[in-house]
């Protein structure tokens, strides 16, 4: 459930203790609940968890927000928008504590055209993430939600991580109500 990208991370470690790339690349240290993306924002920076988990979220009209992803250690966050000139399509906010590598969308896009191995890691993560989207949307036509929530429920067991109730529900695209139920129905099922 909580995208990790160990190839990348171990890039970013290299690139940074590199003479040539390291003065491009910074860190930065957000608290749990603090924002460090907010949809429709101009980005400036391309961020690479090196510690942490984040939730990826879109809200949208109706002021519901929709998590479409936690990710943690060495997932990429604002590379769509640096590639496409484009405002924030979601917001990103800390789970547990967080330390990110930050560069420049320029000096990001700069990588992608000068390091090989820095664009093949991005190219293949950028397949993994749509293959993960493609499979999650699938999953959610193909089974009910009373059939998904074990499942769920076994992989955050796996991952010792507590999430919100909240959390869960924005995950699963239901109320929180319609979760309780669930959860209800799973117990007295056990």
């Amino acid at each position: 459930m909580i995208k990790t990208n160990l190839a990348l991370l171990r890039l970013m470690e290299e690139m940074s203790a590199n003479g040539n790339t390291k003065g491009a690349i910074t860190l930065r240290d957000l608290d749990a609940k603090q924002k460090l993306i907010m949809q429709d924002q101009t980005l400036q920076n391309v961020y690479i968890i090196k510690s942490g988990v984040t939730k990826c979220y879109i809200t949208e009209n109706n002021e519901k927000d929709y998590i479409l992803d936690f990710l943690g250690e060495g997932e990429l966050l604002g590379e769509i928008e640096a590639i496409r000139h484009t405002k924030a399509g979601c917001s990103v906010e800390a789970i547990t504590p967080l330390t990110v590598y930050v560069f420049s969308n320029t000096q990001f896009r700069h990588f992608l055209e000068t390091v090989p191995a820095f664009n093949y890691t991005i190219l293949e993560l950028l397949v993994n993430r749509v293959t993960r989207i493609s499979e999650k949307a699938a999953r959610q036509q193909l089974y009910t939600q009373a059939e998904i929530l074990p499942q769920l429920l076994h992989a955050l067991e796996s991952q010792q991580i507590t999430f919100t109730k909240q959390d869960l529900a924005e995950y699963m695209g239901i109320s929180v109500r319609s979760l309780n139920r669930l959860l209800k129905d799973t117990e007295e099922t056990i």
